[in-house]
């Protein structure tokens, strides 16, 4: 019998690579707890897609306390519709997706459209409806959102609490006064129900013709101006303070500044945005806010009729130049939002440190 020898082949088998040793599954809970938090929220449900584990260390309680231990935080900006018979305000979150692919706009503009893409997601709550329209009775403390009383015309000694993190309300302690419409703001722990701006350390009231401001350590009024220099201060539509820096926009797209270090609080115009006022003096509604030490103004213009779920906004950075007796701006981008509604009445814009 001829034996017949089975020559070796050159093709060696396919063999799978074995996972290497240190996984990161394989850390401990707490470290790789501490790796996520570092992360960019925005990535968060794409992580929690990851592995039961990450979805487990990605719940809102946990890891939100443990980015709040190591300080890391970032502004979350809602945006608050009001739409035609609801009586209850429809929130959405600015949605931040880095190189986006994106289509091209109609109608011509001469900045540059925001390069982080961002959308609107609306935002789910997991209890209780939210509260009527929080436009002027809203406040932010850290990472919740205060509503306090009630819309105009409908006073209400209620507050709501929305707590960013987990998109859930709560009930505060009401007040001991019914109000409507009132403005807030916060200072050394407390929030002031009442219509102020608050800036070092003081409250700032403004009425046509005079100025006053409270000191708390004291309870005394000050008048700080007889007749303001704000020759639109009837017209004032929004207020943002920043670094103990007073920030307004008037109906007529004017953006000005105003520092207790400038003699009699005067109020002047920031610089370099001549060009952005000719969109802002065709808006009809207006919000700012601080956005990371940027100041991000929404609009909505007139000539946008049929444009009735998109809002307007533009990022600004900040410069103070001429030791502090200039404020200069530089627009980083303007581009527009588009809502999954078909027209809204009005809007109002929130930010949170989360």
């Amino acid at each position: 019998m001829i034996s017949q020898e089975v020559e070796p082949t050159n093709k060696r088998k396919k063999t799978i690579p074995e996972p290497p040793s240190t996984l990161f599954s394989s850390l401990p809970p707490e470290i790789t707890e501490n790796i996520l938090a570092r992360v960019s929220r925005w990535a968060y449900p794409r992580l929690s897609l990851v592995s039961k584990s990450f979805r487990s260390l990605l719940s809102p309680l946990e890891i939100y306390k443990t980015r709040s231990q190591i300080g890391v935080n970032e502004t979350c900006v809602y945006v608050c519709l009001k739409l035609p018979n609801q009586p209850c305000a429809s929130w959405f979150s600015l949605w931040t997706k880095p190189n986006k692919k994106r289509a091209k706009r109609r109608g011509k503009t001469k900045f540059k459209r925001d390069s982080s893409g961002n959308s609107v997601v609306p935002t789910p709550f997991s209890s209780f409806h939210s509260p009527p329209f929080p436009r002027y009775i809203a406040t932010t403390v850290g990472s919740e959102i205060y509503i306090i009383g009630g819309p105009e015309g409908k006073p209400a000694s209620s507050v709501r609490i929305l707590d960013c993190r987990s998109h859930t309300w709560r009930d505060g302690p009401n007040m001991t006064v019914a109000r409507d419409d009132a403005y807030t703001a916060i200072l050394d722990g407390k929030i002031y129900v009442i219509g102020v701006n608050v800036c070092e350390g003081k409250i700032y009231v403004a009425t046509i013709g005079k100025d006053y401001t409270y000191e708390p350590k004291d309870g005394t009024w000050k008048l700080v101006r007889e007749k303001s220099n704000l020759f639109f201060s009837n017209s004032v539509e929004v207020w943002c303070e920043m670094e103990n820096v007073l920030y307004c926009c008037t109906d007529l797209g004017y953006l000005m500044w105003s520092t207790t270090e400038i003699e009699g609080r005067k109020w002047r115009e920031i610089k370099g945005l001549d060009k952005l006022r000719e969109h802002l003096k065709s808006g009809n509604e207006f919000e700012m806010v601080n956005y990371g030490a940027k100041l991000l103004v929404l609009w909505h213009p007139y000539s946008d009729l049929c444009m009735r779920n998109k809002i307007w906004y533009a990022k600004i950075c900040l410069e103070s130049r001429c030791n502090g007796r200039e404020v200069w701006g530089k627009v980083e981008c303007v581009d527009m939002l588009t809502f999954p509604v078909e027209t809204y009445k009005s809007f109002c814009c929130l930010t949170a440190s989360v």
